[in-house]
């Protein structure tokens, strides 16, 4: 089982270039980012309107759960949209691999963040040295893949 989560992780950090990539090429073809951001999310909405039969619909079960949410919990659609307005607005200015990798080392150094100090609900994990070499070492490979 441990595998199939490794498999969905990959096809998760490939989808992330490619939506960059089609991103920016909404963009440039409709010159307009909310138009463009709507689309994206229409789309998205349509994606997972056709999941309900295979994951359900529980709305009134969920919607009840609501109070206990944390208020941090929240926040998703808020990062999501300005992860989406980046992406369109930069990818085609820094390029995939650089905007991606900024992008990666970014979300590690706030993964090695959140772990160490157990924010948003995340398990303590330390931040030791060897995390801290592997985000340096992130850092080093941004650079390289931006500068030369």
């Amino acid at each position: 089982m441990q595998w199939l989560l490794a498999v969905f992780a990959v096809l998760a950090g490939i989808s992330n270039p490619l939506q960059s990539g089609s991103n920016s090429a909404l963009l440039k073809g409709t010159h307009e980012p909310i138009v463009s951001a709507l689309i994206v999310y229409l789309i998205g909405a349509a994606c997972l309107a056709v999941c309900v039969p295979f994951f359900g619909f529980g709305v009134r079960p969920a919607l009840s759960r609501l109070g206990s949410v944390p208020w941090w919990a929240y926040i998703g659609g808020i990062c999501n949209a300005l992860f989406l307005m980046c992406s369109l607005l930069i990818t085609r200015k820094l390029g995939s691999a650089t905007f991606t990798t900024i992008v990666v080392i970014s979300a590690v150094v706030t993964s090695i963040a959140l772990d160490h100090f157990g924010l948003m609900g995340f398990e303590v994990r330390e931040a030791s040295a060897l995390r801290l070499l592997g985000a340096g070492l992130a850092v080093a490979g941004v650079i390289l893949i931006a500068v030369f």
